[in-house]
């Protein structure tokens, strides 16, 4: 639609860090992220011309909902974890030695939609306390 309206533009796609790198259990999810990081390049490649930019995003542990839920069903997948010891073992492993943030993630996908990033395209960045570096 941007295209064919003649607009420029921004798209924003959102993986995870199982496209940096697979997890047991879920070969399914890591193969769907890994496609994203694929279709943004091609996309990326596609409109370059057009103004309109592509990139994708790959938030790490974040303080959410969804991660409250993956420390308990992992905990109970993994072995006897009581509510908030996996997740504590996992954030031992980020270099920054803490969760992200909602507003961690709110910043670079705003900074990825301005003007300021109008010459970024094709790019997967990680968000994620420098827990995988690429």
């Amino acid at each position: 639609r941007m295209r064919k309206a003649g607009k420029k533009g921004r798209l924003i796609n959102t993986a995870s860090t199982q496209a940096r790198q697979g997890f047991i259990y879920t070969p399914h999810y890591a193969a769907s992220k890994f496609g994203v990081i694929g279709i943004t390049q091609s996309l990326a490649i596609e409109l370059a011309k057009t103004g309109i930019t592509v990139n994708a995003f790959c938030p790490g542990i974040i303080g959410t909902d969804m991660w409250a839920y993956n420390d308990a069903a992992w905990g109970k997948l993994l072995g006897d974890y009581k509510p908030g010891e996996l997740m504590a073992e996992w954030v031992e492993g980020i270099p920054m030695g803490r969760a992200g943030t909602p507003e961690d993630v709110a910043g670079l996908v705003t900074f990825l939609a301005s003007d300021d990033a109008a010459y970024i395209t094709g790019q997967t960045v990680n968000v994620d306390g420098g827990l995988f570096m690429s």
